[in-house]
């Protein structure tokens, strides 16, 4: 490697004269790139994604394999490395190249730079796309040793503006910017990404939702026969052909329920108990009541789950629609607000933690790979949550994952029989570092217990 000439300048230490440089070791500011690879080993997201590309360059020319190329792309965003460029960059460090089973020698099996990255990026196509969404479904059922008595699944979607000329980039009048409009669908515990769809920018809260809700409970059913499916989403999930997905499926369902004229009366003596409690207490006041309703587009009436909540402010009424038993009170705060954490959370991390938002490709599919990238790169840093069970990083967030346990320094040293890689000696999490290395390798590891 050549040397580096730069050096940094100080002048605050007065003890002894201080010299910073970069020196020419192989060394790594990202040595827990260890973990997430780990990670792959158990959840073989990213060999299934590589498997499901077709590989139409010249066998005799090719550097880097396919599979290789998702691994460097998967891992570089999971340590906080979003864009394509950052491969320019990326493909010199020892401890990436040994994740992608590669030699860490300086200047030689360099790893792809931006423009291979691109080109990747840009020959996905439609087909492939929706064979690796069922990928992270496969994967799902497998992790489970035992198939599940119920599970619940959160759905919500969100903003991911943009600044270019993209496919189906278009202007949306509630966030007020253009945008596309991706939708999670979660499983409410663990947080697993079970899909993460793209779509145009324009598009209503639930627009396209219910043909992929009838394949996903189709998948979930013929794995798991007898297996109790809830869904949970907000009032922009709430339309018609969504509830009947669910129903037909004989799936469980709680959404919330924009308020109207009819349901205003229906409300109106629940929330003047509330008041009047209000008065009489100065407290806010939350009383519950359940009606059946029909909408004007419905077959038939629904349950429909009411809370009279009166507060300093004045009112606030909330409607619930579902086909669940459970009292109004109990399913509202018990069950239904907890998508707040369970949903909205995971939304959080993927577009902080993750910058799954960064969707800067031309092509809609091109930016729908992007997006299925970053759902990989978040499956392995929930699977090294998974494996931190009962440390201080059990509950950590993404952001706090790779700060804590990826951003790590390590020197990288090759001879002839072993590559070696120093951390730190006072590396802060070095137990929780081994332990989650530990459970990583053992065999009946998974992500579901």
């Amino acid at each position: 490697m050549t040397e580096c000439k730069l050096e940094a300048k100080f002048d605050f230490y007065q003890n002894r004269r201080m010299e910073v440089k970069f020196g020419d070791q192989q060394l790594s500011t990202d040595g827990g790139i260890l973990l997430a690879r780990q990670a792959e080993e158990k959840v073989k997201i990213i060999a299934g994604m590589s498997n499901r590309i077709k590989d139409e360059r010249d066998p005799h020319r090719i550097i880097h394999g396919m599979e290789q190329l998702v691994m460097q792309r998967v891992l570089q965003i999971a340590n906080g490395y979003e864009d394509a460029i950052d491969s320019n960059q990326m493909r010199h460090d020892p401890i990436l190249k040994i994740a992608c089973n590669r030699l860490p020698i300086a200047e030689a099996e360099l790893l792809a730079s931006q423009p291979t990255m691109s080109r990747l990026e840009n020959q996905v196509t439609k087909k492939e796309n929706a064979a690796m969404r069922g990928l992270f479904v496969e994967r799902f059922l497998e992790q489970h040793q035992t198939a599940p008595k119920q599970i619940v699944l959160d759905i919500d979607g969100w903003d991911a503006p943009t600044h270019g000329n993209q496919q189906l980039s278009f202007f949306h009048g509630y966030y007020d910017h253009k945008m596309y409009y991706p939708v999670l669908i979660n499983e409410a515990k663990s947080g697993y990404p079970l899909v993460l769809q793209l779509r145009a920018g324009n598009s209503h809260a639930g627009k396209g939702v219910a043909g992929i809700l009838r394949w996903l409970f189709r998948r979930i059913k013929k794995a798991w026969a007898g297996v109790e499916i809830i869904l949970r989403g907000d009032g922009g999930f709430s339309l018609p052909e969504i509830i009947k997905v669910c129903e037909r499926a004989k799936v469980g369902y709680v959404f919330g329920f924009s308020s109207n004229n009819v349901l205003k009366r229906k409300i109106a003596d629940l929330l003047e108990r509330a008041r009047l409690q209000y008065c009489q207490t100065g407290e806010k006041v939350r009383l519950f009541d359940d009606v059946y309703y029909a909408a004007g587009s419905w077959s038939e009436p629904r349950r429909l789950v009411m809370k009279a909540e009166w507060l300093e402010k004045g009112a606030n009424p909330r409607f619930v629609v579902t086909n669940l038993d459970l009292p109004p009170q109990n399913l509202y705060d018990n069950f239904y607000v907890q998508r707040g954490a369970d949903s909205e959370h995971r939304i959080k991390e993927l577009k902080l933690g993750i910058k799954a938002g960064r969707l800067s490709c031309h092509r809609f599919e091109s930016n729908q790979f992007r997006l299925l990238l970053a759902q990989a790169a978040y499956l392995l840093l929930l699977t090294i949550r998974q494996a931190a069970v009962d440390t201080n990083l059990a509950k950590a967030q993404v952001l706090r994952l790779r700060n804590d346990l990826l951003k790590c320094a390590a020197n990288v040293k090759v001879s002839v029989r072993r590559v070696l890689v120093q951390l730190p000696k006072f590396f802060r999490f070095a137990k929780e570092f081994c332990l989650i290395s530990k459970r990583l390798t053992q065999s009946d590891f998974t992500l579901f217990r």
